[in-house]
């Protein structure tokens, strides 16, 4: 049989640091979130204009349309994958640099830098939201078009 490669398919590389693939560095994951609102706004286009139901978040209706325009390299589980750490991006650029920095700097691997992106997230969901997670995506434009992920809310409800 064949055996799956479980790596990771991003490198932890500080802000503005391209990995050696260059298509697997933070940078280019963070892209990718961006892409995903541009497809959604083409989707609500196309729905509207059909006069049908328009998404209002990425959702699986989003990722069928980037594949079939080109862009099959956004995958809907990878994109729900590291979408806390997106979020965290998006809501304090200083923390996740900063993480990314630091675990470069110790060759640690992406899914441990993953890992530690849901405290500091949960922390300011605490500060400014009183333990809202849901209210910190909705506000945020870039994140209020995205599902709140299980384990972030879990975390935030605990």
């Amino acid at each position: 049989g064949h055996v799956r490669d479980r790596r990771h398919p991003f490198i932890v590389t500080p802000l503005r640091e391209v990995a050696r693939d260059k298509e697997n560095g933070l940078d280019y994951l963070f892209n990718l979130y961006k892409q995903c609102g541009e497809f959604l706004i083409q989707v609500q286009n196309i729905a509207k204009r059909r006069g049908e139901k328009c998404p209002t978040k990425v959702t699986n209706e989003v990722f069928r349309y980037a594949k079939k325009v080109g862009a099959s390299y956004i995958n809907r589980s990878k994109m729900r994958h590291y979408v806390h750490c997106y979020a965290l991006y998006c809501v304090d650029e200083d923390v996740p640099n900063e993480l990314r920095r630091a675990f470069s700097e110790r060759g640690e691997n992406v899914g441990a830098w993953r890992q530690a992106c849901y405290k500091p997230l949960g922390a300011i969901a605490a500060r400014q939201a009183n333990w809202d997670v849901d209210a910190i995506f909705n506000v945020h434009p870039r994140l209020s078009v995205r599902y709140v992920p299980t384990k972030l809310r879990q975390l935030c409800h605990a």
